[in-house]
């Protein structure tokens, strides 16, 4: 007991003098505001019960009172209590200040962390909860523990204050109310840490229950839901975690609420055994009324304010659990390489543009898998070049465009910039000069100057700009139909949004991907929202476009392919095959099978639709 009683005690001194330099950080005026005014409120109460007894003792002395020490003492009572509601107005405003600063400014650091952590560290499922419990705790477990704490210095002033009025009655009084109001201690740790965990093993549950709200109330899944009718499915599923979450709530508040009634019984009936005391010697004529007032409401208010201070550390203690995710979170490792620090002495090239790119015997595994996902690949492309890369599902496509960009670099080999190990660049330069359209391209609920002006956010406001990139992906005529033009809100989230075709929105993204003067552009999976026609319209366009760039794009149609300057086709995570369309015809391989195969089964549907 006495153990657990230290480690309270260490755990708040500690935990509170963290919290404290955290939040002076955040806003030092408003912190030092606050606390000097809970430390005032610690005075009242005492400073109240006083002038109290000293009215009552002035009225009822058998000397009989004056009409100036009435007053006197009148007017002192009432000064308390014009303090006090003072006091209560000013602490509202610094309060509600403090609170709104530090929930946006927490919310924003955990934010900015966030985008320092690489793509690995999203596709980490354990990294992942714990983004959803900072992101969760941010917005006011931090001030919720703060008010906790400023509280219990305010509690600790009035402890001090109204102890102090008893030991010059009676000494041992405050020690047995210290005794009664401790006992609680134990049990009180016991259900903290069993509803933490609770809460540890929970986030994965929390996460899939919010799934099946997103999948019962986005418009992105709701044609699906309806069509397959997985709404009662799915609503079940939400049910049976809600269900499962309000037994195990309930059976911690029961087993909570045991043990609050069983100690404060002990505690009720120390605090009335008290004030018995003092109105047995009130009746022996050793007190007088006012002091009977006076040490009834000392030993309440001390007795409430051990109370409070001890639930105070034990919910400190119970929220510390909750705060360290925070921090863990906050203090987890930059993985992005494009903001990493640099060692002093490398010199990094920030001055180049991307002339050439080679891969050496690249291997690389997603982490927490065993198979490669690339295994030896080696090429180059020069400007002016155009690469395609085909191969099935899973061989490895996308993944190989995903290290280009840096988006890992925890692989094996080499990949070199102008015959230079890209390690040698500043990455954020780097990825500047890339212009990219991902296969699962974010469809931003904004406006449509938004959706394109983002491929280069310091033109976010030059429209002869985003018109060039909107003519560049052939969007000019969607873009003239939308009700108010580039300030057209896009997507069903927000009012007078104006929904897109999935192969409109392919187009944004690909115009999203022109607005920059990139040295370099990427397509993933063009194919994927466009119709034969228009996907070779758009790859004519990109060979164009790429006289003095490198262009690199990936589909699955090899009619498509054959318009590339050169072709890589890929298998399991290597290059079985590389070289020019005729070259790759002319070797009679697996792009030749597959470009054989792809031919029959147009010419058979079309002679179908004949």
């Amino acid at each position: 007991m006495i153990m657990k009683q230290k480690t309270i005690l260490w755990n708040t001194l500690f935990q509170g003098s963290r919290l404290l330099h955290l939040m002076f950080k955040l806003n030092k005026l408003y912190i030092v505001l606050s606390i000097l005014i809970y430390i005032i409120q610690g005075f009242i109460p005492v400073l109240s019960l006083m002038a109290m007894q000293g009215l009552l003792n002035t009225i009822s002395s058998n000397f009989g009172a004056t009409a100036s020490s009435v007053i006197s003492q009148f007017a002192f009572f009432s000064f308390i209590i014009f303090l006090k509601n003072i006091i209560g107005t000013i602490q509202g405003f610094v309060e509600g200040n403090l609170e709104a600063r530090v929930s946006k400014s927490l919310n924003v650091l955990v934010c900015e962390k966030s985008t320092y952590l690489g793509l690995e560290d999203f596709e980490n499922s354990s990294i992942n909860d714990k983004l959803k419990r900072a992101s969760s705790e941010a917005a006011y477990r931090p001030y919720q523990m703060y008010t906790q704490l400023v509280n219990m210095m305010s509690n600790c002033v009035t402890l001090i204050s109204s102890a102090a009025i008893l030991v010059l009655w009676k000494w041992w009084v405050v020690i047995l109310l210290i005794i009664a109001s401790t006992a609680s201690i134990y049990s009180t740790i016991k259900v903290n840490r069993e509803q933490f965990e609770v809460f540890m093993k929970r986030t994965p549950l929390y996460r899939q229950s919010w799934y099946m709200t997103y999948l019962l109330t986005n418009d992105q899944a709701v044609k699906e839901v309806k069509l397959f009718q997985l709404g009662p499915y799915l609503l079940d599923r939400y049910r049976n975690f809600m269900d499962e979450f309000y037994r195990v709530d309930r059976a911690i508040l029961l087993k909570r609420t045991k043990y609050n009634l069983l100690y404060g019984i002990l505690e009720l009936g120390v605090v009335l055994g008290l004030i018995w005391i003092a109105v047995r010697d009130t009746l022996k004529d050793s007190l007088l009324l006012g002091s009977l007032y006076g040490y009834i409401q000392a030993i309440t208010l001390s007795q409430s304010q051990i109370r409070s201070i001890i639930q105070g550390m034990l919910q400190f203690s119970q929220n510390n659990l909750y705060l360290n995710q925070m921090f863990d979170f906050l203090a987890l490792p930059t993985s992005d390489p494009a903001y990493r620090s640099t060692n002093a002495e490398k010199k990094e090239i920030v001055d180049f543009n991307i002339e050439k790119v080679s891969f050496k015997n690249v291997t690389f595994t997603y982490p927490g898998q065993k198979k490669n996902a690339l295994n030896g690949v080696s090429f180059s492309l020069s400007k002016g070049q155009v690469l395609a890369i085909v191969g099935e599902n899973g061989s490895g496509k996308s993944t190989l465009v995903k290290l280009l960009m840096q988006l890992y670099n925890d692989y094996g080999g080499k990949i070199e910039i102008n015959d230079k190990n890209i390690y040698n660049y500043n990455i954020k330069v780097f990825q500047g000069k890339i212009g990219v359209v991902f296969q699962d391209f974010l469809k931003y609920e904004m406006s449509a100057r938004h959706n394109v002006g983002f491929g280069s956010i310091n033109q976010l406001s030059e429209n002869t700009e985003i018109h060039k990139a909107i003519e560049y992906a052939g969007l000019e005529e969607v873009v003239e139909r939308l009700p108010y033009g580039l300030e057209t809100q896009l997507g069903r989230w927000f009012e007078e949004g104006y929904q897109l075709s999935g192969g409109q929105w392919q187009r944004i993204a690909i115009a999203r991907a022109f607005m920059r003067n990139a040295d370099m552009y990427i397509l993933d999976e063009p194919s994927a929202f466009l119709d034969p026609i228009a996907e070779q319209e758009l790859l004519t366009l990109f060979q164009n476009l790429m006289k003095d760039k490198i262009g690199i794009f990936i589909t699955h149609r090899i009619s498509s392919a054959a318009l590339a300057d050169y072709i890589l086709v890929m298998r399991d995570g290597e290059v079985v095959e590389q070289g020019t369309h005729a070259q790759l015809m002319d070797l009679g391989g697996y792009y030749n099978r597959m470009f054989r195969v792809q031919a029959e089964s147009f010419v058979q549907k079309t002679i179908a639709m004949s």
